[in-house]
This record gives structure tokens, C-alpha cells and sequence, in this order.
């Protein structure tokens, strides 16, 4: 099922692991039956979802009829009761997820669909949107993500390798911003495409002190 989340399980996925759950619960609780039906029966229901899923990423008519598809529940700010009635989606339900979105008015949503996954995907009205530093025509600097070079007091040399760095530097730049000596005190450390380093130390408790 590759990575799919608990929340972006189909209908058929759901129907499959309680078959599945089923299935094992009566191989471990009843002795007396056969084993080996019950392991073939397993299998040919694992292999289910393995089936269906080529069959989605190949055949969109397939994905369709098995996944469903994504349906526009507000367009152009006028809510579609009718797409609505057939998901059996209620005006209160609309307005808790509309909520969830940090969003209490519906006269500021400009367009809502209504994803496979049962969450809600909503674009605001242009004069509801927050300032992006594009509209104000402002020029921003590269960010791109972090390389974590230690987790858990281990130093991970291939990551630092990536950033054409040594394990000297990292151990004086630890010195000097954070005052640690070893490794063993930093509990995750991460590099920014800026040079920046971010690092957090393992809280160590005070020795015993001796009776």
C-alpha cells in the first residue's frame, strides 16, 4: 500500500483489513480448524489491495469507481447542495470542517472541494488571503530544509559529507555557540541552507550525591 496513512484509506482498503483482522482472529482463537485455508484466505486478501493498487495507478476510470474522486462542494462562493446531498455531507458537518480550516465565515470561501480522504481542501475569496511577500513585490532568500547532521548524541557522517563539511568544524562551531564538548551532549543538531546551526542538548540529572 506503499505509504498511504490510515486517513487516505479507500472503502475497499477499510473492507480489507477488517477481513484481514477477521481472518487472524479466528486462525489464533480456533484451534480445531485447518490452518492452511485460513493462511491461503489471508493471502488472497493481502494480494487484494496490491491488485487494486496497480489497477488505480494505470486505469483511471478504476481509481475512480475504487478511490472515488475529489468533488467541489462551494464554487465561485455558492455553496452545491446537491454534490452535497449525495455525499451525505450536512451543513453542519461543512461548517466544522470549514473551522478546522481556521475559517468560522463561509462568505469568505471562494472555492471548497471535498478531497477522497473526507478532509476538506479550501481556497479564500482574494480579499481574504494573507499577504504573501510576492504581492508586495519583495524579494526572498533561498530557504530549503535543514540537514540534521546528529540525532541522539550520534554524528551522521554521510549528511555532513553532503554539506562539504568536517566533524572538527561541527565540534567548534558546538564549542563556541553552545559550549558543548562532545556529542554525546547534543541531542539533535541541524544545519540550515544559511550556515545557521540549530542544536539541542540532552538535559543530563545531577549526579547523586553520595550518603
Amino acid at each position: 500500500m506503499g505509504r498511504e496513512q490510515i486517513s487516505q484509506l479507500t472503502f475497499f482498503d477499510y473492507v480489507v483489513g477488517i477481513t484481514i483482522g477477521s481472518i487472524a482472529a479466528t486462525l489464533t482463537t480456533t484451534f480445531q480448524d485447518p490452518l492452511l485455508p485460513g493462511l491461503l484466505g489471508m493471502l488472497i486478501w493481502a494480494m487484494l489491495p496490491i491488485l487494486t493498487g496497480f489497477i488505480t495507478l494505470k486505469w483511471v476510470p478504476a481509481r475512480k469507481i475504487i478511490e472515488g474522486e475529489p468533488l467541489t462542494v462551494i464554487q465561485n462562493g455558492k455553496l452545491d447542495e446537491e454534490t452535497m446531498a449525495k455525499q451525505r455531507l450536512n451543513y453542519d458537518d461543512l461548517i466544522m470542517l470549514l473551522r478546522e480550516k481556521k475559517i468560522f465565515n463561509i462568505s469568505e470561501v471562494e472555492n471548497a472541494v471535498y478531497e477522497r480522504n473526507g478532509e476538506l481542501s479550501v481556497q479564500l475569496k482574494s480579499q481574504f488571503r494573507s499577504v504573501r511577500p510576492a504581492d508586495l513585490s519583495m524579494s526572498t532568500q533561498f530557504e530549503g530544509l535543514p540537514t540534521t547532521l546528529v540525532e541522539g548524541g550520534v554524528l551522521i557522517e554521510n549528511r555532513l559529507k553532503e554539506v562539504s563539511l568536517s566533524k572538527d568544524w561541527l565540534l567548534k562551531k558546538l564549542q563556541a555557540e553552545y559550549g558543548v564538548n562532545s556529542l554525546n551532549q547534543v541531542s539533535i543538531a541541524q544545519l540550515d541552507t544559511q550556515g545557521n546551526l540549530y542544536a539541542d542538548l540532552i538535559d543530563y540529572n545531577p549526579p547523586n550525591k553520595p550518603r
